[in-house]
């Protein structure tokens, strides 16, 4: 059994996947397996792989299953300690799996770890940072810390985050297992993609897991779209103007999702600072987005898969729910 196995999910990423997979084979932990998963993509990916790569194999879907069902498939037929959920447009520095293990195997409650991600553009790498772990806030806001600033090492120190963004995250296998539900360890009602992270950060938390931030493990995404912890909301929806029709249904129907399913037990100290900014957001979709007022009718008709789910995360939590206050800023 190996120590890490990295899934990687393609879907038409021919520009991306090279490199992805050079930063792979390039690492200094040997001690690790690759399973890549291809979701029906209609470019070149399969064939640039198979060319460069001839000895890997690709399972190739003939349809696209979306980020969820696709990783957690990878992650039921993978055996290892740790996984490492891979996005087909991030490249890791060389150490980055040395120094991801050495701070996982250094704790044992660690259930998920992030690198220090910054950002990629037109292929290059920058000084600005993508990711060093999610923040949630009272009003349940959800951010990337640190997205959008340069990196002037103001977050080199190792320590604990709320959770992990999904472009290259490590887990514990066990951590995984002990969150799962209907078999599933990434939430496949969430669709195609968007806000499984944090639903899946948020279960973790309940179990008691703890997730850190390794700022030595370098990695670099290039991200289309993310929340920084400095954005206000007009830059917020200044942002999703600029994004396509399908991305903001998705992340709003699946932020709604996360909502209903993890918001803690009900008091004014958690309902009202989440009610005025879900009113504020529902009011800007019923004037500038009309047709993601759809997201809202699709919660309402899983209402009663959502209350299920709900009742079985808070049901088997191991941690009192006041353990939760630290991370609402």
């Amino acid at each position: 059994m190996k120590k890490v196995s990295i899934n990687l999910v393609t879907w038409n990423g021919a520009r991306y996947v090279i490199d992805c997979l050079e930063s792979i084979f390039g690492q200094t932990l040997t001690d690790y397996g690759v399973l890549i998963i291809d979701n029906n993509s209609t470019d070149d990916t399969v064939d640039i792989i198979m060319e460069k790569y001839p000895h890997l194999k690709v399972v190739q879907h003939r349809e696209n299953f979306g980020f969820s069902k696709a990783h957690n498939q990878a992650i039921h037929w993978s055996k290892s300690e740790y996984v490492v959920v891979l996005n087909q447009d991030v490249v890791l520095e060389p150490d980055f799996l040395e120094k991801m293990v050495g701070v996982m195997d250094s704790n044992d409650r660690i259930g998920s770890a992030t690198g220090k991600i910054l950002r990629l553009q037109d292929n290059s790498k920058t000084k600005y940072i993508d990711s060093v772990g999610l923040q949630v806030y009272k009003n349940h806001k959800f951010a990337e810390v640190g997205a959008g600033e340069q990196d002037e090492s103001q977050y080199d120190a190792v320590e604990e985050v709320f959770g992990v963004s999904g472009a290259c995250p490590m887990y514990r296998r066990d951590a995984l297992e002990s969150v799962k539900m209907d078999n599933q360890f990434f939430d496949e009602s969430f669709g195609m993609v968007y806000k499984e992270d944090v639903d899946l950060a948020y279960r973790l938390r309940y179990k008691g897991w703890l997730s850190y931030k390794v700022p030595m493990a370098g990695a670099y995404h290039d991200r289309t779209t993310g929340v920084s912890t400095k954005e206000k909301n007009k830059s917020i929806i200044k942002s999703r103007r600029l994004r396509s029709r399908f991305v903001n249904f998705q992340s709003y129907r699946n932020h709604l999702y996360v909502v209903a399913k993890n918001l803690p037990a009900f008091n004014f100290k958690y309902f009202w600072p989440v009610f005025w900014y879900e009113l504020f957001k529902f009011l800007y979709v019923l004037v500038f987005e009309t047709r993601n007022v759809k997201a809202m009718s699709q919660v309402i008709k899983n209402r009663k898969m959502l209350k299920e789910k709900r009742n079985e995360i808070l049901g088997g939590k191991v941690i009192q729910l006041s353990d939760l206050d630290k991370w609402y800023k």
